[in-house]
């Protein structure tokens, strides 16, 4: 350290210099090494020392943020599910799924965190037959990769947007919102305020916002109602799972698409519409959604994927016409289901399609169908009637079942309903070879 003296200072060479010129060098090289400083941090990646972590309610992990020493402040979207504290210590409170973000400056980095129940002595999981089945040789290891597997797996970003875009860490966060900047326009990736009434913007600081990222809301508990501003074409997967008191949704024209799981165990959520510009409804989009009791299709809509209504309040449905196949577990357990008009292209009902639909009575399929999948209508039990215009139509042995997980050593009892159709046709020969009643379609 240099010692001043008076006016002038000894310089190890034994020169002479006055003070101001020193503070004036001493500057100038603080200035220096300051950039320098910048400058590394700066080119050296900043990242969290993990994307996604799988836990077990009570289990504690240290997150780190790497390339970077400015002051981290930590956050939990959902504090139910897992919380953390100011040094990056997340603990797991409860089953469920929330992000940690880490926030510094306005660059804001996220790790997806998923709670699995804490295990005691067996695992209960579920066959392919959804029979409940102990497995004692599962490992807490390896339902752990199987969680961590299914948070990392991304995709290519396809034509319409609805997949997933690839991890980046170039989050910013304006007021309280979370985008990430692609191509010059915004994706919303997150939302830090507790308001019940959010309207998503389609600007923010003049820059264009055109999706809601996934995940972008999931978990959140004080939502109650979501507008979504003209401009905005995509919703993404997940993008409100789990939003426990969501009511109400708007969703404008722009939407073209909406990703698999988007409105996921939404209990509360009573109203939504889908834009006329929609074509596919994702897998599981409105599962578990026991509120929802109506929703209109557009004429448009081609695609209803695997359970996208699955456990859903639905009373009615208007199949649209483009649509040409049920897929599996599409409206399994709509206990509230009473009617369903087919569309005139419907050509495949597909395996556990209507399971335990408890309170469907009368069904009228269209000529166009080819195939009736197993256990399409097991366990609908109000069911009184199935009006079949096709004759040639290839009907699994299971199609309709009283009991809907019989041993597949028992044979299964038949629901007490009336198959009409077609005199001579195949449909007349399942009836009377697996013991259901037949009526010929009158003319």
């Amino acid at each position: 350290m240099l010692k001043l003296i008076g006016t002038k200072n000894v310089l190890s060479n034994g020169g002479y210099m006055n003070k101001k010129k020193i503070l004036v060098v001493l500057t100038a090289m603080i200035i220096s090494l300051c950039a320098v400083f910048v400058t590394v941090d700066a080119a050296t990646k900043v990242k969290l020392t993990k994307k996604s972590v799988a836990m077990y309610e009570g289990d504690s992990i240290f997150l780190k943020v790497k390339g970077t020493k400015s002051k981290i402040k930590w956050s939990s979207k959902n504090k139910k599910v897992a919380v953390v504290t100011k040094k990056g210590m997340v603990k797991a409170v409860k089953k469920g799924r929330t992000v940690i973000y880490a926030k510094f400056g306005k660059k804001v980095l996220k790790c997806k965190i998923t709670v699995n129940e804490k295990i005691t002595n067996k695992d209960v999981i579920k066959n392919d037959n959804n029979d409940t089945v102990v497995n004692e040789t599962t490992t807490k290891e390896s339902i752990i990769k199987e969680a961590v597997k299914e948070e990392v797996t991304t995709k290519k970003p396809s034509d319409n947007g609805t997949d997933n875009e690839e991890e980046t860490n170039n989050n910013i966060t304006i007021g309280k919102w979370i985008v990430m900047d692609l191509d010059g326009r915004y994706a919303i990736e997150g939302y830090h305020g507790s308001d019940k009434e959010i309207t998503v913007p389609n600007e923010l600081n003049g820059v264009k916002v055109w999706l809601i990222d996934s995940d972008a809301f999931m978990d959140n508990m004080d939502v109650e109602k979501v507008v979504v501003s003209y401009g905005i074409q995509i919703v993404r997967r997940s993008a409100f799972e789990g939003c426990d008191n969501l009511k109400t949704v708007v969703l404008p024209e722009s939407v073209t698409g909406i990703g698999d799981r988007a409105f996921k165990n939404c209990y509360e959520l009573e109203s939504v519409n889908v834009p006329s510009g929609v074509e596919t409804i994702g897998e599981e989009t409105f599962m578990g959604c026991s509120s929802l009791t109506s929703i209109q299709l557009p004429d448009d809509l081609e695609e209803i994927d695997s359970s996208a209504f699955n456990g859903s309040g639905i009373t009615n449905i208007v199949i649209p016409d483009k649509v040409t196949a049920i897929l599996s577990k599409t409206f399994m357990n709509c206990k509230n289901l009473e009617s369903v008009t087919f569309g005139k292209k419907t050509r495949t009902i597909g395996f556990l399609s209507f399971e335990n639909c408890s309170s469907l009575k009368n069904i009228v399929l269209p000529e166009t169908l080819e195939r009736i999948g197993m256990r399409a209508f097991a366990g609908c039990t109000s069911l009184e009637s199935v009006t079949v215009y096709a004759g040639e139509v290839d009907i699994l042995k299971d199609a309709w079942i009283k009991n809907p997980n019989y041993s597949r050593d028992e044979e299964p009892i038949p629901l007490e309903c009336t198959i009409i159709g077609v005199k001579g046709s195949l449909v007349e020969a399942y009836a009377i070879e697996y013991g259901l009643k037949f009526e010929e379609i009158e003319e």
